[in-house]
């Protein structure tokens, strides 16, 4: 588990030959979720999406 700008992420195996490893990013009731061939790349998805939400509110 990893905490990154106010959101815990978990990554987990997910049973697809194609994307082995699934990351879930949480915030309260909010949840961001991607899969990935690995699990840093899981990781880096769920962080570029956390970061374009964040973007996305202070406009």
């Amino acid at each position: 588990m990893e905490e990154y700008r106010g959101y815990v992420i978990e990554v987990m195996d997910n049973n697809e030959k194609e994307y082995p490893f699934k990351a879930i990013a949480r915030k309260e009731e909010e949840e961001i979720k991607h899969k990935g061939h690995s699990k840093l790349q899981a990781i880096d998805l769920v962080k570029g999406t956390i970061n374009l939400a964040i973007a996305r509110n202070m406009k």
